[in-house]
């Protein structure tokens, strides 16, 4: 009967390990996932860089932000279950003595359940915002949970010497709350500036395209600002899309005047394609599209993450209580 039941204390375990070892490696996988592809992007980026077809796939499986999927929180809310439960009797075993081996099992899972809670406060309460920011405008971040508005002062480009590479490229930075400021900052690539639990990261940089784009015969001009590349979708009543993409890159074609290519793609996926100058035009028999100037922009993230702390707190606990768990400490580990 003891040996009977010994067994199936085994089996019990083993089972119990193998289930969160199969949790932790679906979760590991998805992680994976969402590093190979990029994360909260607008739609339009999805379907430009996979195709129409699979790029609605992503989109309606939530694949852009596979991290809020019911099946991610699933698996994370599946993990915290089985470690609560073995963390659960592990705290029993203390009452058959202090033991090291003992205790650094307990630190090891609370340390564990103490980065799940964490991580689940920052995929639920934090924020991540991608802006493109040309000089001299301010956005309002604070309608977006962000505690400032940023305006762009400045932005700046360092090149290696006789040559078109950059070396290092910064904003020089406002922020501000109901038209008070705040402070003031430079930022750079790996160099991010903080305030108040936020965070704001240098990010890229590039071209915006501004212009404007008429319904014929008779509509009004609506303005348009692109990002270099960037999509307009649902143009008037045919939900057609409108591409702008430059030419020739302006910092190494300086002696020519700006080109863009206007890509419009009609609901049928028909496409027509036409280059303009700056400050000419292009039409067809439904619409004019306008190429005013081009404009600097800065590309910069503002995160919010309110379980960091947690996050390194839990590891940081964890790996503590393996050291306790599997390293001697002038002792052995009880049978």
């Amino acid at each position: 009967m003891f040996m009977t039941a010994v067994k199936r204390q085994r089996e019990r375990l083993v089972g119990a390990v193998f289930a969160a070892i199969l949790t932790i490696g679906l979760i590991l996988a998805a992680v994976m996932f969402g590093g190979l592809l990029p994360q909260g992007l607008p739609p339009e980026a999805y379907l430009d860089r996979f195709g129409e077809a699979f790029g609605r796939i992503f989109l309606t499986l939530g694949l852009d932000d596979i991290y809020r999927t019911k099946g991610f929180l699933l698996l994370g809310l599946l993990l915290f279950v089985q470690l609560a439960v073995c963390t659960g009797k592990r705290l029993l075993l203390l009452r058959g003595g202090v033991k090291t081996w003992v205790i650094g099992s307990v630190l090891m899972h609370v340390g564990l359940l103490v980065f799940l809670i964490s991580t689940g406060i920052s995929l639920w309460w934090g924020r991540s915002v991608m802006v493109e920011v040309p000089e001299g405008k301010t956005l309002s971040l604070t309608q977006q949970g962000v505690p400032f508005d940023l305006q762009l002062e400045r932005f700046s480009i360092d090149y290696y010497p006789d040559s078109h590479a950059v070396r290092q490229y910064r904003s020089d930075v406002v922020l501000t709350r109901a038209g008070q400021e705040l402070r003031r900052g430079s930022l750079e690539v790996n160099n991010p500036l903080s305030h108040e639990g936020a965070k704001v990261f240098q990010m890229s940089y590039g071209w915006l395209i501004e212009g404007s784009m008429r319904q014929l015969p008779d509509g009004k001009a609506e303005p348009f600002s692109l990002a270099n590349g960037g999509w307009l979708e649902q143009l008037g009543p045919d939900k057609d899309r409108l591409r702008a993409v430059l030419v020739a890159d302006p910092d190494k074609h300086s002696h020519r005047a700006p080109e863009v290519a206007f890509v419009l793609v009609k609901e049928s996926g028909a496409r027509q394609t036409a280059v303009v100058t700056q400050g000419a035009s292009v039409k067809d028999a439904k619409v004019e599209i306008r190429f005013d100037r081009l404009r600097r922009y800065s590309g910069l993230q503002v995160k919010q993450d309110p379980g960091v702390t947690g996050i390194f707190g839990g590891l940081t606990l964890a790996l503590l209580g393996l050291m306790l768990r599997y390293v001697p400490l002038g002792g052995s580990k009880s049978k």
